[in-house]
């Protein structure tokens, strides 16, 4: 295992852990390790393969829980305010995501309707939704019912939110239809914008660390019953 702080690589070496150890597992080769004391900033990586075994936050939960909380904000200014106002020869319009699905719908392209709504809206929210539920009781002390299930339920909506392939597209139409029309970005491109940034931070949090908090919760409550 080599462990790293900035560009300073440690060797620590890959040794198998005891059952009764905490233990890191490689997703990529399967290789098990003991579990190494860190620091903020720190990170393990598999000396078979060179995957990231671990990476410690520098956020400590509750400052993982405000940019969960700051996105969920987010996602409610994206998905209510017009996302861009178009004005064509005096003609003015503008849409908001859902109004932009419904009318991908009526239009005969119900795949991509469906696609939109589920990678733009019912993802990144469940995406949202359960890092706060995890994180809120973690905030506390606490570990979650059902933390585990939430955890996996997170990591599976994690791959499927994609508000950064929408903000990429927007602008690209955007300026394709500049020559044609004159286009003003509305408070929902900003709002998706925002919330790009925020549910970029949120993926980035390290289940693994989730998980050894929740674990020492739950010991120090059973300690302290």
């Amino acid at each position: 295992m080599t462990r790293q702080c900035g560009d300073r690589p440690i060797d620590e070496g890959a040794v198998l852990a005891t059952t009764n150890q905490a233990v890191m597992v490689c997703d990529h080769c399967d290789s098990v390790y003991r579990k190494p004391a860190f620091r903020s900033g720190m990170l393990a990586r598999c000396t078979r393969c060179g995957g990231v075994l671990e990476r410690m936050q520098r956020l400590d939960v509750n400052g993982m829980l405000a940019l969960t909380v700051a996105g969920l904000i987010a996602f409610v200014l994206a998905n209510v305010y017009p996302i861009v106002r178009i004005e064509v020869r005096g003609a003015h319009g503008g849409s908001t995501l859902w109004g932009a699905i419904i009318a991908s719908w009526q239009d005969g392209i119900a795949p991509i309707a469906v696609l939109t709504a589920l990678t733009l809206f019912f993802f990144p929210l469940v995406e949202l939704l359960a890092a706060a539920y995890v994180l809120w009781p973690l905030a506390r002390k606490r570990r979650p019912p059902g933390f585990g299930a939430a955890m996996r339920i997170l990591r599976f909506a994690r791959d499927w939110s994609m508000p950064e392939v929408f903000l990429l597209g927007i602008f690209v139409a955007m300026v394709k239809l500049a020559s044609m029309a004159r286009i003003t970005p509305g408070m929902g491109l900003w709002s998706f914008a925002a919330l790009t940034g925020l549910i970029t931070l949120v993926a980035s949090f390290d289940h693994s660390h989730l998980w050894d908090i929740a674990t020492e919760n739950q010991d120090m409550r059973a300690n302290q019953a």
